[in-house]
């Protein structure tokens, strides 16, 4: 008799957690927008699914280091982070293209992001659209050249509230679009130099 309480109580455990499971949807931040993609059905104005702190595989100097890569997925446009960047410190300061890609990371060097602190921040805001996903994305490094993303740094609450707000507030201005247009189409992507990823 008890091994049967056991058993019937196990299995009702079981079947709640199952159910809890199931249920757990996640509701995005801004205005949803239906796609035909199955991997991305919505992808949302002004917002974005959910957000996470990926560790990237970079390589420096010959050594591969992981950097604290803060992707904002599911986003309207992979450029959100670099408009967020643009509308509040205006034109980036360089721009990198590890792979010749046409498409470049936008740096900005040395700028506060916070009023109430005089910290310096160097930011790397990028993202991508594929059949996989979409998603924009920022590393940022203090001016000491740490990763600001990493799990036990101060900043890193306050960073991903500076961007995440900073999508949800995003202005309809065209402007950024313009001069990051006009930066792309003068870039000639040199044919001798080759893609690491093709």
């Amino acid at each position: 008799m008890i091994r049967k309480v056991i058993v019937f109580s196990i299995l009702i455990f079981l079947s709640a957690f199952c159910k809890a499971q199931k249920t757990k949807k996640i509701k995005g931040i801004g205005s949803p927008q239906k796609t035909l993609n199955p991997d991305t059905p919505y992808i949302y104005k002004k917002g974005y699914l959910n957000f996470d702190i990926v560790p990237t595989p970079v390589v420096q100097n010959n050594d591969t280091i992981s950097l604290n890569l803060l992707k904002f997925n599911a986003v309207f446009s992979a450029m959100y982070t670099q408009k967020v960047m643009y509308d509040k410190f205006g034109k980036w300061t360089k721009e990198l293209r590890p792979n010749n890609e046409r498409h470049p990371i936008l740096v900005w060097s040395k700028v506060k992001l916070f009023e109430n602190k005089n910290e310096l921040f160097t930011i790397y805001a990028n993202g991508d659209e594929s059949w996989e996903e979409i998603y924009a994305s920022v590393l940022v490094f203090d001016e000491n050249g740490k990763d600001c993303l990493s799990e036990n740094n101060t900043n890193k609450s306050e960073i991903i509230r500076f961007f995440s707000e900073g999508i949800k507030i995003l202005n309809n201005s065209e402007k950024f679009y313009k001069v990051y247009l006009d930066a792309i189409d003068s870039y000639k992507v040199n044919p001798k130099l080759k893609r690491l990823n093709p």
